[in-house]
């Protein structure tokens, strides 16, 4: 039998290219070295979790594909989620692997919907509906169970408030616990948790918007990542292949 096909999803606002700029940068290239070619489906940016699903299914589910392994990146692995339970009826769907993934939502989601000034009134302006599905209060509302049938794993990520990027910072003072710069660490856990990276949400996709820092092992080494956890998620879909 072919392989699992191997999905890249994006996070809020996220997008798949926009002319030379990738959302996943060097990705696609890196993983095309080891023999796997990705696709990356683009949703509704600002989409709420069940619109953005509806979008990835449709794309997913028109090729030729007999089962795919999905990683998702910070919201994209909530519309993962949603689509795999709700979306599937076939079961192609065979692993899951999400990366900063706010599973228990984000204090800075309801940070930006309740604050005042320029920035949190810009992204309120672009960021809904999604933006308020990020909340910890909506998805602990939300009803999305796993399906016993797919192989689910997870990664957080975090780095100090000095450490982070200067336009991070602010919103890194939002938390009072480990996280990076955008989602707590203690949100990202589902399924088996594989551990912690030591990078910001940004840097995770190789976008590392602060100068070199050998002691603080910027920037993160994104594209080695990114090829270990494809390998990770071909290989749990694989298992789940029958």
């Amino acid at each position: 039998m072919p392989p699992p096909a191997l999905a890249l999803l994006h996070g809020f606002l996220g997008f798949s290219h926009r002319g030379p700029i990738e959302y996943f940068r060097g990705v696609k290239e890196a993983l095309r070295r080891i023999h796997i070619v990705p696709l990356i489906p683009e949703v509704p940016p600002a989409g709420c979790i069940a619109e953005r699903a509806e979008a990835l299914a449709r794309k997913l589910f028109s090729s030729d594909s007999r089962a795919f392994a999905l990683i998702g990146h910070s919201m994209g692995g909530l519309d993962a989620r949603y689509l795999i339970t709700y979306l599937d009826p076939d079961r192609r769907v065979k692993s899951l692997l999400t990366v900063s993934t706010p599973h228990r939502g984000s204090p800075l989601a309801r940070w930006f919907l309740e604050a005042e000034g320029p920035i949190p009134a810009c992204i309120r302006h672009i960021g809904n509906p999604g933006l308020r599905e990020l909340t910890p209060e909506a998805l602990a509302g939300m009803q999305i169970p796993d399906r016993e049938d797919v192989d689910y794993s997870s990664y957080g990520s975090f780095r100090s408030a000095d450490e982070l990027p200067f336009w991070l910072r602010p919103y890194g003072h939002v938390f009072r616990e480990d996280n990076d710069g955008m989602v707590p660490v203690s949100s990202t856990p589902w399924g088996e948790f594989r551990g912690a990276v030591h990078a910001d949400h940004l840097e995770l996709l190789g976008w590392s918007l602060s100068l070199p820092d050998s002691q603080a092992a910027r920037p993160f080494n994104h594209l080695r990542f990114w090829t270990r956890i494809a390998a990770e998620a071909m290989t749990a879909a694989e298992s789940k292949t029958g």
